[in-house]
């Protein structure tokens, strides 16, 4: 990140306290009031949203605890400071919003044609206007923070697959509290199929973050990917029908990094 001068283990600091806070939320609320039978983006309760509120802030608040370690209020201003930048040409702001929404539209569209349970839906729930927000205190972290630092050692596909690896397995606490019940038997294929996606998505977001530097773009590239399930997908679909979706799901978004590193070859190379 530029112009701020961080301690040298300030990023592996910054990964403790975001894994630390929604796993330690998880156990706390399941001892506390157990877990849910069905999956929490259906059936939101209050326990339910202390640990989702927990893991969505645990990126931004992990980033401003470390650079004000380093830095104090200057170095938090800076941070922030990126949410101002909004001015990008607009075929950026078309892909950033467009890119995940249009293509879970056409998986959904495209599995439809062997069950009416994945018709694309259109919910207007509180849950898919949360998506929006949940992505901002995400990326705050991830790419406000974390992403500047590691492109500074690794190529830009290097991040994306690193951290997109990181961002996965940070999601296992919360999964396991929200949805474990719910998939059962077929929680791990779930679950490696939503990390694939999830790996996807930190490419393409970072994709975007080096053509731009945009925190905005980011942020609006996962409020895509994020509030587009939610709006778009039926929550009713049974666990296996959750677990065809996620795997069709990534699987496309796997083409689209493809798409994008042969079309970017420089994705592959390391800043000098």
């Amino acid at each position: 990140m530029k112009d701020l001068r961080l301690k040298k283990n300030s990023l592996s600091v910054f990964f403790a306290i975001a894994f630390a806070i929604p796993i330690i939320a998880a156990i706390i609320v399941t001892l506390v009031a157990g877990r849910p039978a069905d999956i929490v983006t259906k059936e939101l309760s209050a326990a339910a949203l202390v640990v989702v509120m927990a893991m969505v802030h645990a990126p931004t608040v992990a980033a401003v605890i470390v650079v004000y370690r380093s830095q104090r209020l200057e170095g938090i201003k800076v941070l922030f400071q990126q949410l101002k930048h909004w001015n990008f040409p607009l075929q950026w702001y078309l892909k950033a919003i467009l890119i995940f929404p249009a293509t879970i539209l056409a998986v959904l569209f495209a599995l439809s044609i062997f069950s009416s349970s994945f018709s694309p839906v259109l919910s207007l729930s509180i849950m898919a206007f949360a998506g929006l927000f949940s992505a901002l205190w995400e990326e705050i972290g991830w790419t406000g923070f974390a992403t500047p630092i590691m492109l500074k050692r690794f190529s830009p596909l290097e991040v994306g697959l690193l951290l997109g690896f990181l961002h996965a397995m940070w999601h296992l606490a919360a999964s396991i509290y929200g949805a474990g019940a719910f998939h059962g038997n077929l929680f791990i294929l779930n679950f490696l199929a939503t990390s694939v996606g999830i790996v996807g998505l930190r490419i393409v977001t970072i994709w975007i973050y080096t053509r731009t530097g945009s925190l905005v773009l980011s942020w609006l590239t996962h409020a895509g990917f994020t509030g587009g399930q939610l709006a778009f997908v039926s929550l009713d679909l049974t666990p296996a029908e959750t677990t065809i979706w996620n795997s069709a799901f990534s699987l496309s978004v796997t083409g689209i990094v493809v798409v994008v590193v042969l079309r970017n070859r420089d994705l592959m190379i390391r800043s000098r």
